[in-house]
């Protein structure tokens, strides 16, 4: 009997052992099943060793992180599947209902036990497997799921001195972006949701590159997702975790945790290489077609294996119809086990439904067969991604008819009815622009365009009115819509088309200042006879009459003087000291022996100067209202010497016309006419003119036209002021995603801009940096700085409100810039559960999450029943509730309810205070 006993005692020790012993690896796959409440369905995925312990496996514990007990989960599907390299996979489903949103949930699975001899952490064999899933249930995630992993984890073999690669191909329902870090192998308890030990590390863990005292690398790609062990120096068993991120419009909405082994071996065998496409970027409705490539790499004894080569991705339609792309879908054909090299081919023929913003990740893995009898067949792999973006289409078919005065655009009808598709018109005048967009580049993104016109997407024509003549405009078409992550996105630019709004009227060449006087000043106006004109339909001779208006943007113009057969005119007795002017030429012709019009060209201005003091320069700046282009050439500046000759001092390159200006520091650049330098010196009176050049484009082609201004006389009289800065504030570096939890400095970044303009003093010395406290409070002086940026810290938050001023090299400081303030992020989240048993470890009831910035906490704690069992009114720092009643007493388990007000250190009065009410499970 005795024996009997010891026997069957022998066997249940080694059936719990035998349980005991199977887990590699796994992750968590949370997905919404109802828009109508808060039931998602759940997915475990287990890599297992292949024996009797995983055949025992049929349900496993789950966790809900809303202080919920264990649920049962069911192995299902189908499973366990053989996936080879001995081991299989497991899945357990089960679906759960939460009872209201929150910031975060984490779901989590704890199952007895890791398989034996992982070499990173202590007894592998008696630490539980655990994986975790954190993410939100907030109503603008709708129907959201965590990332699924295409990839399983079972082509996790390396060999001893080669590089080890990994990518689980995680694709995003939705679309979210993805990043990857490397985390640590956790453990857990599987019997209860409340103990403080579940999801902790493993014993003594190291990841894997830790262990061997030859040094190797061990880390993942935070975009692509590749796990790169390079390279593995010793044998063994050797877990890691690494955590998939999903983010949407810039805020971390989940993390999903992939636990998993790698073996290390030694054997006569390389893995292969595999050759994929280059990333892309394709427009909606490319058909893709591409071959992917693989050849093995010879082993030590000079063996090359055949090549199976696989590929995953969402693009296909094997995929949970969730996660899957609408139809049509990608096809891949590949034949197994070729002769090295081997070859595979991937079509995708895309189409609307397919554009977003982020790409598709497909991937493309191969796998070499050794013989059976070589190393056991130990089969290596390679595995790389390849990146499709697709972009909403280009508008098709854009043309351009002219008129007199006009351009017509015409272009096919858009055929992707994206959400909110609207198409936005672009124009640039002057030279024909060739429009080439950036490689996987949307939107208007040429220099020089600006937008005249934003237009339904059914639409298919545009009229651009009032055009100037002889001038070409070059018109380019984007497309705007909303994206799956609700912001507005585009398409590439369209091909651009140019018109020239060509006429048979002359064109302007020149209005420029002969002489200035406020009553016998002189312009000098020419333009050119017709051109491309039908001298047959139109016949000489012609007549010009020529008119004037009498500022350089009025378009009021009277005739003077009579008609002339001359393109010359010189308009004498004006006022060129004091005002501009602008010219307009009529051509007439003769039309059954009468003078008949024929045309206008556009009209042309004088240059206009205008010249401040600006301490010990002087400052210059001009404009014309022309019809040719005055911009991105030189431009030539002049000032008088003492005798009363004018002297160029320097010619400048010019941009557009915000940078048709100039400071004189007094300094001749100009020698080929002498030099002529200059103190500028209050008192005294300086003369300077301009001249600028300009051009018409294609066809016309008219270069080198030049003009002069007026002259303008300025006498130096130091009276300018600065202009205050214009002031911003960086954001709070707690706010960002990854910021400090527990900042202990305190900086914020302050950056200005100097305001530049003709009745400011741009001689900037120094600026001053004020400060309060608050936005009404006392401003005091806390730096002075010559450059643009100034850092101010603070010993304990970052609140305050700042100002800049800028002084000039007098001393003259400006008026206040405009005040900006920062605010502190303030943060108190309390848990749902605490275990005041003794062991240090989650014994008080304390905020979770960053408490920051908390002035005060008035906090009441009742039982079931009402009953006060906690009082607190008083700082951060003595909050906290030991599980004891007001009477000292240790209260009974059970949940608990509780109502907190926090103040918190802020400037904004809507987020000063805080009140939260809710429950906590106190377990013992």
């Amino acid at each position: 009997m005795r024996k009997y006993i010891f026997f069957l005692f022998l066997l249940l020790f080694s059936g719990s052992r035998l349980m005991a012993t199977h887990l590699k690896g796994g992750e968590i796959t949370v997905k919404r099943i109802s828009d109508k409440s808060l039931t998602y369905e759940f997915t475990l995925t287990t890599y297992t060793e292949n024996n009797a312990a995983n055949d025992q496996q049929e349900e496993v514990n789950f966790c809900f992180g809303d202080g919920s007990g264990i649920f049962k989960a069911k192995r299902c599907c189908g499973t366990p599947i053989n996936l080879g390299n001995g081991t299989l996979k497991n899945i357990y489903k089960i679906e759960y209902t939460y009872p209201a949103p929150s910031l975060v949930y984490r779901v989590s699975a704890a199952i007895p036990n890791r398989n034996d001899g992982v070499r990173n952490m202590t007894r592998s064999v008696d630490v539980a497997f655990y994986v975790e899933t954190s993410f939100s249930i907030n109503s603008g995630l709708g129907l959201n799921s965590t990332p699924l992993l295409l990839n399983p984890a079972v082509d996790l073999t390396a060999i001893v001195g080669q590089k080890f690669i990994h990518n689980a191909n995680a694709v995003d329902a939705e679309g979210d972006s993805l990043a990857y870090r490397l985390s640590v192998s956790k453990t857990g308890e599987s019997e209860t949701c409340n103990s403080v030990s579940r999801g902790v590390t493993t014993p003594n863990f190291r990841q894997p590159n830790e262990v061997s005292s030859i040094k190797s690398t061990f880390d993942i790609d935070a975009l692509t997702g590749d796990l790169v062990w390079d390279t593995p120096q010793e044998l063994g068993l050797y877990n890691c975790a690494f955590i998939v991120e999903e983010w949407r419009n810039g805020v971390k909405i989940s993390e999903t945790v992939r636990d998993m082994q790698i073996e290390v071996k030694d054997a006569d065998n390389r893995a292969p290489k595999l050759t994929v496409p280059a990333d892309v970027c394709v427009l909606a409705g490319t058909n893709i077609v591409q071959t992917i490539t693989a050849e093995d790499i010879a082993s030590k004894t000079g063996r090359i294996d055949p090549l199976t080569i696989f590929s995953s991705g969402n693009v296909y339609a094997n995929v949970d119809p969730i996660y899957a792309v609408l139809q049509p879908f990608a096809s891949f054909n590949s034949i197994p086990r070729q002769t090295s090299p081997a070859r595979a081919s991937f079509s995708w023929q895309t189409a609307c439904q397919h554009i977003r913003k982020e790409s598709y990740d497909v991937l493309f893995k191969v796998e070499d067969n050794p013989p059976t009898a070589i190393g056991n067949s130990i089969k290596l792999v390679d595995s790389k991604i390849w990146k499709i973006r697709v972009l909403a289409p280009v508008v098709q078919g854009l043309k351009v008819v002219t008129g007199t005065s006009s351009a017509t655009l015409s272009w096919t009808a858009y055929t992707c009815l994206l959400p909110n598709t609207s198409l936005i018109i672009y124009r640039k005048s002057g030279p024909c622009v060739t429009v080439v967009n950036k490689s996987c580049g949307t939107g208007m993104t040429l220099p020089g365009f600006v937008e005249i016109g934003r237009l339904k997407a059914t639409e298919t024509s545009f009229e651009d009115k009032s055009l100037q003549k002889n001038t070409n405009y070059t018109y380019v078409i984007v497309v705007a819509f909303t994206n799956s992550k609700g912001l507005e996105d585009f398409s590439p630019m369209s091909t651009g088309v140019c018109a020239l709004i060509a006429t048979a009227a002359p064109v302007m060449t020149q209005v420029s200042v002969v002489k200035t006087s406020k009553t016998v000043g002189e312009i000098r106006v020419q333009w050119s006879r017709p051109i491309n004109l039908d001298t047959l339909l139109f016949p000489g001779p012609y007549q010009y009459q020529l008119k004037r208006a009498e500022s350089i943007s009025a378009v009021e113009f009277k005739a003077i003087g009579t008609p002339m057969t001359d393109t010359l005119f010189v308009d004498k007795g004006l006022n060129t000291l004091e005002r501009g002017y602008r010219y307009q030429v009529d051509v007439y012709f003769v039309k059954n022996q009468k003078l008949e019009l024929l045309d206008s060209p556009s009209p042309a201005s004088s240059v206009r100067l205008q010249g401040v003091t600006a301490g010990k320069t002087i400052k210059l700046a001009w404009e014309a209202n022309v019809p040719w282009n005055n911009s991105f050439q030189v431009h030539r500046i002049y000032r008088a010497r003492p005798n009363g000759q004018f002297n160029q001092i320097n010619e400048i390159s010019v941009a557009d016309p915000s940078t048709f200006q100039y400071i004189d520091l007094g300094v001749d650049f100009v020698t080929t006419d002498g030099k002529f330098d200059v103190v500028i010196s209050p008192d005294s009176t300086y003369s300077y003119f301009v001249e600028t050049v300009g051009e018409y484009a294609r066809p016309v082609w008219a270069k080198g036209l030049v003009n002069a201004s007026q002259v303008v006389s300025i006498k130096s009289v130091i009276q300018l002021n600065p202009c205050p800065p214009v002031l911003k504030i960086g954001s709070n570096p707690c706010d960002a995603p990854g910021g400090d939890c527990l900042p202990t400095t305190f900086t914020n970044t302050l950056t200005w801009t100097p305001t530049v303009t003709n009745l400011c003093d741009p001689q900037i010395e120094t600026y001053r940096v004020y400060f309060s406290k608050t936005p009404d409070g006392r401003y005091g002086l806390v730096g002075e700085k010559k450059d643009l940026t100034f850092l101010h810290s603070q010993t304990t938050s970052f609140v305050g409100c700042y100002y800049v001023t800028a002084v000039n090299f007098d001393g003259k400081e400006s008026a206040k810039s405009n005040t900006v303030c920062q605010d502190n992020c303030p943060a108190f989240d309390l848990p749902n559960l605490f275990s005041p048993n003794g062991d240090n470890k989650n014994d008080v009831f304390l905020p979770m999450r960053c408490p920051r910035f908390v002035d005060l906490v008035t906090c009441t704690i009742v039982d079931r029943l009402g009953q006060v069992v906690y009082k607190y009114n008083g700082p951060l720092l003595g909050f906290g509730w030991n599980g004891k009643g007001l009477n000292g007493r240790d209260v009974p388990p059970g949940s608990y309810f509780y109502t907190c007000d926090v103040q918190f250190e802020v400037v904004d009065e809507s987020k000063k205070k805080k009140s939260l009410k809710g429950w906590v499970e106190l377990i013992r």
